[in-house]
This record gives structure tokens, sequence and C-alpha cells, in this order.
């Protein structure tokens, strides 16, 4: 199943991306009990059942939305966590000639910083170095401490794309990560959120990102150098993770600072980073005249 969370921003609605291209609206077609993509996947296993028998019920009928005139918001628009990778790739390693981790290097983006698909990336005030990098992103599932790496699976819901936006400025300058990765629109994320059982191999994915049409990024996900099973195993070995927590697994060579000369992004841009299977997510970067709070999280959630 194709997730979708469509709408107003900050007042998506949860539902299913079907066949024909229009959505099943889950609110009004479980009677309000699904309100978030998070409260589905805080079901568990019976929830997505329930959808998936749903769908073949004439009565779902009664609930379609035309798709083409709706936005499409982040799938997860209340996550409790956005988890990153930083250096996860052999080709980002290599195009700052550095080493490879010996283990995964986490930060975390926050939850403000969500946007959806066609949402504008304000590009930040004192800020001249704005960069992309297209991550495939899995979304957990069920509640996961010190998980096994061989039964990854079972607590993997589905995954996503995501853009991790990044002011290198204030990444470089700070040392730390947290504020760089964290402005206001700085996780585009969608359009979709796929279920595992359409993924077969998350490991094998070509992921790409292209501004203003011209390549920028083009690899696969088999140059991740920490796969799935060791990211999780590593970041549950002390830390919970919850229904609707995100984790970015990192971003391939080919980001804007690294070009020679480098080349970021400007207002007028127009990103599209891409995961294979999942889908394409495209954002134009802006100026910000006026400053108004995130609408996320979700406050419906």
């Amino acid at each position: 199943m194709k997730l979708v969370s469509y709408g107003a921003r900050g007042w998506e609605r949860p539902g299913v991306l079907l066949e024909d291209g229009a959505i099943l609206d889950l609110e009004s077609a479980t009677m309000g009990r699904i309100t978030t993509i998070r409260a589905l996947l805080e079901t568990g296993k019976k929830g997505l059942s329930l959808v998936a028998d749903l769908l073949r019920t004439p009565q779902a009928e009664r609930h379609r939305v035309p798709a083409e005139t709706q936005r499409l918001g982040p799938p997860l628009t209340n996550p409790g966590k956005i988890v990153a990778l930083g250096l996860n790739y052999r080709s980002h390693a290599q195009e700052q000639n550095v080493r490879l981790p010996r283990k995964p290097l986490l930060f975390s983006k926050s939850t403000t910083s969500l946007s959806g698909n066609g949402d504008p990336i304000w590009y930040p005030r004192d800020e001249t170095r704005l960069d992309y990098e297209v991550e495939l992103a899995f979304v957990i599932g069920r509640p996961a401490i010190g998980v096994d790496p061989a039964e990854w699976k079972d607590y993997v819901a589905g995954y996503t794309v995501i853009n991790d936006v990044s002011a290198r400025d204030a990444q470089f300058s700070d040392r730390k990560w947290f504020r760089g990765k964290s402005y206001d629109s700085f996780c585009p994320m969608g359009p979709f959120l796929v279920t595992s059982d359409e993924i077969p191999d998350p490991h094998s994915l070509r992921v790409a990102a292209t501004v203003n049409d011209q390549p920028r990024q083009n690899s696969n996900t088999d140059d991740l150098i920490f796969g799935i099973p060791e990211i999780l195993a590593f970041v549950s070995r002390n830390i919970t993770l919850l229904p609707g927590d995100v984790i970015a697994t990192g971003t391939p060579g080919g980001v804007g600072i690294f070009w020679d000369p480098p080349r970021c992004l400007e207002p007028g841009d127009t990103v599209t980073v891409t995961v294979e299977g999942i889908g394409s997510l495209t954002n134009q970067v802006s100026t910000r005249d006026v400053l108004e709070p995130s609408p996320y999280p979700h406050p419906r959630g």
C-alpha cells in the first residue's frame, strides 16, 4: 500500500493511494478512529490488515477522494523522532576524502522541519550554502528496543523519501549538525509511505537528485555502509523506537557542497529527489518573507 497524508499544511487527513489514482480517506472510512498515519501504525499489523480488507469492500467507494486536486503532505505528520545518519554511503565518504566510519553516525532533525511534496524550501537568513541530500528513510511499525539484526523486518512498517536539506554554514561552523539540518522546511518527506511488503529489498534501490532537471546525485542503496539491519540494531540498543518514528539512512555522493566548484542551492531552484519503488519529491527553493510557525508536528495527532 501507498499511505498518504493529504490536504492543507498541518491539517492533513490520512489516506491510501488507490491503483486508479484516487485516495481512500481513512479517517472517514474508519469513522474517525484513524486520524493520522502514525495512529494507523500504532495499531500494528492488525490495523494494516484492516485497511487491506477495507480496500476490498464495496463501501470503500463512498470514501474516495480525487487525488489530482489534493496536496500530499509528509506521510508522517507527527513522528515522535526523526533520526538521521551522516556519512553512510561509500561514495559520500569518497567525495570528502575521509575514512569510512566504524559505527553509524547519528543526528536528529526537528519534527518542525517537515514539509510535503510541492512545499517551498525556505532559503534561510544569514546562510549562503544551502544543500540537498536524497535519502531513503524507513519507518518504525512497532516498539523496538535491543533489536536483533536478523529480525529487522519485523519492525519496519514501510519506506519513504526524504530530502535532508542542509545549511552548510551552520552545520560546519557549529561542528554539530542539528541546527543546520532542522530549519523549518528542511525535511521534505513523501510523497508516499510505501508499506514494506511492496519493497522486498531496500538495499537495491536507485536514489537520485536533480536540480533544475540537471542530474546531481545518482546512486544505489547497495552503496550503503551500514544497512537497515545494522542501523536498526545500533539505534535501538539503548533508545526505544516507537511506531511512526522515522530513520533516514544517509545520502550518496554528489551533494552540492562537494562539487568543484560547489553547486549549492539558490532561491528559484527546483529540487527533485527520487527513490526507486517509492516516488519523487519536488520542492522549490524560496525566500521566506513572512515568519510563521511551522504547522508540524500535526496538531491533530
